[in-house]
């Protein structure tokens, strides 16, 4: 059975997310272009906190 991955956000939210991102789009973008935009963004950040607190954890470690 598939998941319906929509249901992880608002209408609102995925109509928002369009909005702002087809300004850069030259084709229109569906509420799957939403999800997969969301998801890349929140997976970019992730791993950005990830490294910052593994920096973070060096330097302290280091003025041990």
């Amino acid at each position: 059975m598939a998941k319906n991955r929509s249901s992880k956000f608002s209408l609102k939210f995925l109509q928002k997310t369009i909005q702002i991102w087809q300004l850069y789009s030259d084709v229109p973008l569906s509420s799957k272009d939403a999800i997969e935009i969301i998801e890349n963004i929140t997976t970019l950040f992730n791993f950005l906190i990830t490294e910052e607190n593994k920096d973070n954890g060096k330097s302290i470690n280091k003025n041990e």
